[in-house]
């Protein structure tokens, strides 16, 4: 005696495989038309959609119009990767034969030259120049490429303090000393920081007196800020 529960199960098996199937196939055979690049921070762009477009081009086959199951996304996100603008690229196609870029760039923390102006990225690595944009970050010098990531903490310290990214705009090591002197905007004073031990303390112990000098209107009178000198603040007075 036939079991009909059985049979049906096994039609629909069938059934739904073949459906798969032919999805599958015709999924595979869309042809990509269209590259869309988007930018997680599209404020500043160190690489545009056109560069972006063109490597995919270059290493695509036949360029845009090639079938979706010739695609290899894990090796064009390493072709991505490995541009020294970008952080990490996702590539995606979807239903429709769309290809979707989703870019992060890479963020320079400091600007300094050894030979040729270069980026010091929040990761501590060393980042070319952009022809696109320049970022607004302070400049460094007196430091070679090596000895540059060795201020990459206090960089970083900078970095992440919304005052003190807006507020230092040069950081200088003194070839007489060897200590490192810092420039703020729009104030004339230097700031002697001397070497990175306890740099936390000395970062604090400023903005402290940047924060009573600001409210006792007494900032434009000092030529410059000494903060070697254990828990204190020394200054000097314009004459």
């Amino acid at each position: 005696m036939l079991n009909w529960s059985i049979i049906r199960i096994f039609i629909i098996f069938i059934f739904t495989g073949v459906l798969y199937g032919f999805a599958k196939k015709n999924h595979n055979s869309r042809e990509v038309g269209h590259v869309s690049v988007q930018f997680e921070d599209p404020a500043a762009l160190f690489i545009d959609t056109e560069t972006i477009e063109n490597l995919l081009q270059e290493n695509m086959p036949e360029g845009l119009d090639f079938s979706k199951y010739m695609l290899d996304l894990n090796e064009l996100e390493q072709l991505l990767n490995q541009n020294k603008m970008i952080a990490s690229a996702d590539i995606y196609s979807d239903i429709q034969g769309q290809l979707g870029v989703s870019v992060l760039q890479r963020e320079p923390i400091a600007r300094f030259y050894d030979g040729a102006y270069q980026y010091l990225d929040k990761n501590g690595d060393i980042m070319p120049l952009s022809k696109l944009y320049s970022a607004r970050v302070p400049l460094v010098t007196g430091f070679s490429k090596e000895e540059i990531r060795t201020i990459y903490p206090l960089l970083m310290n900078f970095y992440k303090d919304e005052f003190l990214k807006k507020h230092i705009i040069a950081l200088r090591k003194n070839k007489e000393n060897q200590q490192i002197e810092l420039r703020v905007r729009n104030q004339d004073y230097t700031i002697d920081f001397g070497t990175l031990e306890h740099r936390e303390m000395k970062i604090s112990n400023y903005k402290a007196f940047y924060i009573k000098a600001e409210r006792d209107k007494k900032i434009k009178d000092y030529k410059s800020i000494n903060l070697q000198f254990g828990n204190q603040v020394v200054c000097t007075l314009k004459q």
